[in-house]
């Protein structure tokens, strides 16, 4: 059986500022990436529309139900991460993190397969995550804001605060958007 959910995806890349981001060779990265990431789950996981948290190496995907949250409360989970972060740096001074964030919306496919009782399996067919990463590895480095938006995401938001948002990049045919730089 196939199901239509109008999903939200948070992408995060998490950055050692000084040191390489690379969890073997810097056991400082992987210990205050380990604190962030259980604070994250932590309090992410208590709102009701969080549906999932993934974790791949220094990046950190979550998954949101947008019929249990709306864009704006999601785009404010963006200081609750921002507070996490700030908290992880004052725990661990040797290795301090930052991150980059993407925020991007649509219609993902949920199919349901056969399952045991205790453990109900399902794939999400959506190119949702597969896009936020292009973004993330094109803002990666370069001189561009630590937050974008994609446009599908832009277009949930209300007037208020598109009226806050800066003028749109390009990135591999995405168009995205990001807060005016503050003077």
């Amino acid at each position: 059986m196939t199901t239509e959910l109008p999903i939200a995806v948070i992408a995060l890349k998490i950055k050692a500022q000084k040191n390489i981001s690379n969890f073997r060779r810097n056991p400082d990265f992987f210990a205050s990436f380990s604190f962030f990431y259980n604070k994250l789950l932590m309090d992410l996981y208590e709102h009701s529309g969080c549906l999932e948290i993934k974790q791949h190496d220094n990046n950190i995907i979550i998954i949101w139900n947008l019929k249990e949250a709306n864009a704006e409360s999601i785009l404010e989970k963006h200081k609750t991460i921002h507070k996490i972060l700030r908290e992880t740096n004052k725990n661990f001074p040797r290795c301090p993190i930052n991150y980059l964030i993407v925020l991007e919306a649509g219609i993902c496919n949920i199919i349901q397969l056969q399952h045991n009782r205790k453990a109900p399996a399902f794939i999400m067919q959506s190119d949702m995550i597969e896009r936020t990463q292009k973004v993330i590895s094109s803002i990666d480095g370069a001189k561009y804001p630590q937050i974008m938006f994609t446009h599908d995401f832009y277009k949930l938001l209300p007037e208020k605060v598109k009226a806050k948002i800066f003028c749109s990049y390009y990135f591999f045919h995405i168009c995205c958007y990001s807060f005016k730089p503050h003077h």
